[in-house]
């Protein structure tokens, strides 16, 4: 018998929706195209489309923002602005991606990614 592949949920917030939450979370892919008011945490990733916008704090493994955010995000792999994206807020993520034309405003920080150990002492001190 052959193993099901089991597709990540995908939730979409259509062009001209308007959703107010305390919290939507879960697994899976959401993609933003209308307005969103309140917090969103995903064990996955957020797509905010260019008519899209989000008015809260964001959670996720990767975000990719066409749209605008007003609010922090936190990105354990990575956040990339569009061109056409805007945010309004902090960011914490692994890597940071910004198109030519992006907007953002607020503080950022990346941690430093761990280093292999180097038991010859051949790499160099930082």
């Amino acid at each position: 018998m052959k193993k099901r592949i089991e597709e990540p949920a995908v939730t979409l917030i259509g062009k001209g929706m308007s959703v107010k939450a305390d919290l939507m979370s879960g697994k899976g892919i959401i993609k933003i195209e209308g307005e969103y008011h309140g917090d969103i945490n995903i064990d996955g990733e957020l797509d905010v489309m260019q008519s899209g916008h989000i008015n809260g704090s964001v959670s996720a493994n990767i975000a990719y923002i066409s749209g605008s955010i007003t609010g922090d995000i936190i990105c354990s792999d990575l956040l990339h602005i569009k061109t056409t994206g805007r945010i309004k807020g902090d960011i914490a993520c692994g890597a940071v991606l910004m198109d030519e034309g992006a907007v953002f405003i607020g503080y950022s920080n990346m941690p430093e990614p761990a280093r292999e150990p180097d038991p010859l002492g051949i790499l160099e001190d930082e």
